[in-house]
């Protein structure tokens, strides 16, 4: 084991080491640890706050978009049961409305027809009436007619 700290001290000497090595190492570790607790500690603190802050922000941000997903499909879910109850509404209130505009077509078909009826029944007798009063005057007429055809009066 001698010989290998031996070899070592031999390496280090030929690599230009010598005793400022623990001068080196003392200044190094003074040098370390001020630049640790003067400028790496409060740089690290305020790194890590502000991860943080950007990564609760990140997490709420998230938490928030999951909420607004939830309350679409809950809004669009009522939408259309509203949709459907609207629909069925809708198609009741018109079922109503045809049977009432049916009824009423109905109710206007048999009191058009009853009235068409009368009025044939009133044509008719006026038809009859007009009829038996021509053939009551058709041989005053008639003699009227032939009066003024021959031009003198003729007694009948």
């Amino acid at each position: 084991m001698a010989s290998l700290v031996t070899d070592m001290v031999k390496l280090f000497v030929s690599l230009g080491v010598n005793q400022s090595l623990l001068l080196q190492i003392a200044l190094f570790m003074v040098v370390f640890l001020v630049l640790k607790y003067a400028l790496f500690g409060p740089y690290f603190e305020i790194y890590k706050e502000r991860q943080n802050r950007t990564v609760g922000k990140t997490e709420l941000a998230e938490r928030f978009l999951a909420e607004t997903e939830e309350l679409q499909k809950e809004f669009a879910r009522k939408a259309a049961e509203v949709s459907e109850k609207y629909k069925a509404v809708h198609d009741e209130t018109r079922q109503a409305a045809q049977k009432e505009y049916d009824g009423l077509i109905t109710s206007a078909r048999t009191q058009a027809r009853n009235k068409i009826e009368e009025t044939r029944a009133t044509i008719q007798k006026e038809v009859q009436g007009a009829r038996s009063q021509l053939s009551r005057e058709v041989a005053s007429i008639s003699q009227l007619i032939n009066q003024k055809l021959v031009g003198k009066e003729i007694k009948s």
